[in-house]
């Protein structure tokens, strides 16, 4: 019947047809395949020269705690761990990122064959690797860290930071609200308590079998699978209500709370706007990386909405995985807090960041894109503030160069504050003297804030702002007066803008879109990793710290020659 059709199709396959190629070999050809594995890869692939990593010397100390945990002296022998992480780094360069997908690679890839010697691993087992050495991964990253330094890949001398959204293994429908949670929680106690009751009655009905064997069996079906089933759902609905409280209890007295939802399925995830502005369960995925070949030296995953407080964290990662702090770090406006600035001058790091406006009064706030950069003349806004400085009026051409917001009007930058004397002067010659003290508390901590002004009340003469010929450029009212807020954090933002006014300031920062920008690109394009295939914080973590690993390790390839250097 099959010839029948092939007849009625036409000639055979691979027949020569006018003006096309014809095929290079026929399927019923016989072909002497080549007699050993090893020369079926080229001698310059790169699978060769990640065999040879792993099984260098800087390895061998992580895959010896990982050998540890396997019991060797019963059943078949395991697979090498060696062998199975090889195939997780490798195979998420090459674009097989799932357990099953990896499965098929044993089979169907030629360089997958070659690297692990024709082994053919089942899912379950490529999958129970990351659970069984998650502990062990963040040294295996660590290892291959070790070799960009050695070969001089990893300088430490400029460390860009950044976060994306990654997407959970969460749909939207899993969201629910507090209340939501809590009924459908009392209707699975009510579930579990009647299955176990039902579970007690099957124990006593076996029993009564046992002492009467020819009595008919009237066991219903075994709840044993669905009672487990109920218990998972009961223990992630409580672990949902548990995330919920420590939100909550986390976000400071003074921002508006968090809203009390979470996800049924993945209760550690969190609804965030991503760049599209999309609300759905994500995870902040942040990366720490060196500006020298890019490669990641620190990763991490949160449940964060934002990224602020995760600057020294990150850098503290940085430190556990390299031995040391680099000696500058760059991260956006969204990093930018006083604490982090305090936090980086006692850790010895130089930062640049953009102001993120922090501490600055209502009235003066605005983004930091519209600002007009102070460093356009930088001659006259630094003649202006020696100018300030002695208590003298600005001049016409010095008033053009200080900073101003969206709306013209003066920033705070354009003030210049007396520590001895607690005091600012503005570019007009007056004194705003300090008026109120008031503290605050933030998610970062305690905020003190001095706000600083004209004292004044109805019967009082009104502030010199009021008969100001440039206050038009400077107040909101006039008739108020301008006013300054100040916070303990304040000293470190203005040595930071400083640094962000000079040419120097502004090319180091600019280099975190040839940094870790891309770094992201690749691993959400070329990787694909846009969502994660695990639930769990601490399991999303693992992933995502094979994936930063597979990155790294893509760099070593691609600088192969000094890489071999160090081996």
């Amino acid at each position: 019947m099959w010839q029948d059709v092939q007849a009625r199709r036409g000639p055979k396959e691979g027949t020569l047809m006018s003006g096309f190629r014809a095929a290079e070999l026929d399927r019923g050809q016989f072909v002497l395949w080549s007699h050993s594995l090893d020369d079926a890869i080229p001698s310059d692939h790169p699978v060769r020269l990640f065999h040879q990593l792993l099984h260098s010397s800087i390895f061998a100390d992580t895959f010896r705690e990982m050998e540890q945990v396997y019991d060797r002296m019963e059943g078949a022998p395991p697979y090498h761990p060696r062998d199975l992480a090889g195939l997780y780094l490798w195979g998420l360069l090459v674009g097989a990122r799932s357990s099953r997908k990896l499965e098929d690679a044993c089979d169907n890839r030629l360089d997958v064959r070659w690297l692990l010697r024709c082994q053919q691993p089942d899912h379950s087992t490529i999958a129970a690797f990351v659970t069984r050495h998650r502990p062990d991964l963040r040294a295996l990253s660590r290892d291959v860290l070790e070799v960009g330094i050695r070969a001089k890949l990893v300088k430490l001398e400029h460390t860009s930071i950044d976060g994306t959204k990654v997407e959970a293994d969460a749909g939207r429908d899993s969201v629910r609200s507090e209340a939501k949670i809590t009924s459908w929680l009392g209707h699975l106690d009510e579930k579990i308590a009647a299955l176990e009751a039902e579970w007690a009655e099957n124990e006593k009905r076996e029993q009564a079998q046992a002492l009467w064997p020819t009595a008919p069996s009237t066991r219903a079906e075994d709840p044993k699978r669905q009672l487990a089933s109920l218990q998972r759902k009961q223990a992630q609905l409580k672990q949902a209500l548990a995330q919920i409280a420590r939100r909550r209890q986390e976000a400071a007295p003074s921002s508006v709370p968090p809203k009390a939802i979470a996800s049924s399925t993945d209760p550690d995830c969190r609804c965030m706007r991503d760049k599209e502005g999309r609300s759905k369960p994500n995870y902040n995925a942040q990366i720490a990386v060196d500006v020298e070949a890019g490669m990641i030296v620190a990763e991490a995953v949160n449940d964060h909405p934002g990224d602020q407080g995760q600057l020294a964290p990150m850098l503290k990662a940085v430190e556990d995985q390299c031995g040391r702090l680099p000696a500058m770090a760059s991260a956006d406006s969204g990093y930018n807090s006083g604490a982090e600035l305090a936090a980086l001058e006692t850790m010895g790091v130089v930062g640049y960041l953009p102001d993120a406006g922090e501490g600055e009064p209502e009235r003066d706030a605005s983004p930091p894109s519209e600002r007009s950069d102070p460093a356009s003349s930088p001659s006259l806004a630094a003649e202006a503030v020696q100018t300030i400085r002695e208590g003298k009026e600005s001049t016409e051409p010095q008033w053009a160069s200080l900073p101003r917001d969206g709306k013209g009007l003066l920033t705070r930058e354009a003030f210049v504050y007396d520590s001895e004397q607690d005091q600012y002067r503005c570019p007009a010659g007056q004194v705003l003297s300090l008026t109120v003290v008031a503290s605050s508390q933030r998610s970062g901590g305690k905020v003190e804030r001095r706000r600083y002004g004209f004292e004044g009340g109805k019967h009082d003469p009104p502030p010199p702002c009021a008969t100001c010929a440039r206050a038009g450029s400077c107040c909101r009212d006039p008739a108020r007066g301008r006013r300054i807020e100040r916070d303990q954090y304040e000293e470190y933002r203005e040595r930071l803008r400083a640094r962000m006014r000079a040419a120097e300031g502004r090319s180091v920062y600019a280099r975190r879109r040839e940094t870790v920008e891309p770094r992201f690109g690749y691993i959400k394009q070329a990787l694909g990793v846009r969502r994660f295939l695990r639930r769990g914080l601490e399991k999303v973590q693992a992933e995502w710290t094979l994936v930063c690993t597979a990155v790294n390790v893509g760099i070593l390839l691609r600088h192969g020659s000094r890489v071999m250097e160090v081996l």
